[in-house]
């Protein structure tokens, strides 16, 4: 019965931190958009790069997708604080880092 108890236990852990989301939008970041790639940003300003990740094991408890976007979010968040409202992700997230190319881009015109 102990060990039945401690199975419960342990996978109750686990799909408590799997269905957890890390990471929250900063209100700042609300209007930072994440855009596929850098050649639809004519006209935008290069603001730099940031460099985000999750905690170093946070992608062992969750999809590949949650990884992703929850490193989106913090490029989001870091963008804000850079003055930037658009972010590029770089090719590829690995062990829950990635880059993001960081832009401001002008206001679209309300037509």
């Amino acid at each position: 019965m102990r060990k039945y108890k401690l199975a419960m236990l342990s996978f109750t852990a686990v799909t408590v931190l799997t269905a957890c989301s890390f990471v929250s939008l900063d209100p700042q970041a609300r209007d930072v958009n994440v855009a596929e790639d850098a050649k639809s940003l004519a006209g935008c300003k290069s603001l730099g790069n940031t460099n985000v990740s999750l905690w170093s094991k946070a992608d062992t408890f969750q999809s590949h997708t949650k990884t992703e976007e929850q490193l989106d979010t913090l490029a989001r968040n870091q963008a804000a604080t850079m003055g930037g409202n658009t972010v590029v992700p770089h090719p590829s997230a690995e062990a829950g880092q990635r880059t993001y190319s960081v832009y401001n881009c002008p206001a679209k015109g309300k037509g």
